[in-house]
């Protein structure tokens, strides 16, 4: 059993992140009906076979003093932490600050050293162009590079109006626990350069993110549409009890795009692969005849998740 907490301020998003994750889709009423959590909630989880309890400390300030109090009891054992700040709350950076300072020094004394995410949230997609939240969100991350010495950190800006930054928050966390994950996105960037793909991805049946592929330069925009359709996708795989389906729609700028959503069962474990190419709208058939051929690399993708599970 592996331990996941999720830590910060009252108010910062915790429990809305987790809601996000947990759901996936149809989550933001309520998300709207949340209340604030009391000392700490707890759920657990499989993901590629390893169990996982998650933890969701309370930030109010009564329950923040009490985990500092006796942090053997409550934080010991954590084998990956999210830390979640309210990016938009900039009168309690320094108070954040504080509160991670206490947290990561029992860590060191403790000689116990989880990779630690910093999930900067209610960076919402329309603030991303704003200079003042990006100069602030820049001088925090410099602030907390310090920890950088003694802990593994890595920073992610999410929105729960933008569920592919929560997800990829997530899912990336995850990794950092599995040596050979990384293998399944070196195989997407091998296929890809076969077929010119825009995007290949492998997710289990949470949505969480085994591997990845993106081409280059692909705008946010881009990427946030196509996994909301793949989502959609997924939904009627689900409601049909289909194992495949393919689609077509199209990027702001016009541009087409094809894709399938395949389901691949190990066991009583669900995965899902997803792929997109350009759509060649004079040639249709030669985007049929590249979706088909992806039939090939599967054999590849299915002896990797046999590999990752066992």
């Amino acid at each position: 059993m592996k331990k996941i907490a999720f830590m910060g301020l009252d108010y910062a998003g915790k429990t809305s992140i987790i809601t996000a994750i947990t759901k996936r889709f149809g989550f933001e009423e309520e998300i709207l009906n949340l209340l604030p959590t009391r000392k700490i909630a707890r759920d657990a989880f499989k993901f590629l076979g390893i169990e996982f309890t998650r933890l969701d400390f309370g930030g109010q300030l009564q329950y923040r003093e009490e985990y500092l109090k006796h942090p053997t009891k409550y934080i010991s054992g954590t084998d990956l932490l999210f830390y979640v700040i309210d990016a938009q709350d900039y009168d309690r950076y320094v108070e954040t600050i504080d509160y991670l300072d206490q947290i990561l020094l029992f860590l060191k004394e403790d000689q116990e050293y989880p990779p630690l995410c910093i999930l900067l949230h209610k960076f919402d997609p329309e603030l991303t162009r704003e200079k003042v939240i990006n100069q602030r969100v820049l001088t925090i991350k410099q602030a907390l590079l310090r920890y950088s010495h003694d802990f593994d950190i890595f920073f992610f800006e999410t929105s729960i109006y933008d569920i592919k930054s929560i997800m990829d928050a997530f899912s990336s966390g995850l990794s950092l626990l599995f040596d050979k994950i990384e293998m399944v996105s070196r195989l997407f960037s091998r296929i890809s350069k076969n077929y010119n793909s825009i995007l290949m991805a492998l997710f289990d049946s949470k949505g969480i993110t085994i591997g990845e592929y993106y081409r280059p330069h692909l705008h946010l925009t881009e990427k946030i549409r196509i996994y909301d359709k793949y989502l959609e996708v997924q939904k009627r795989i689900l409601t049909e009890n289909r194992k495949r389906l393919e689609f077509s729609d199209k990027f702001d700028d016009g541009n087409r795009y094809s894709g399938l959503v395949e389901a691949l069962k190990f066991g009583n474990l669900d995965f899902y692969l997803l792929f997109i190419i350009e759509e060649d709208e004079e040639h249709l058939e030669k985007t049929i005849e590249v979706l088909d051929k992806l039939e090939s690399a599967k054999a590849q993708m299915e002896s990797i998740i046999i590999e990752l599970i066992q």
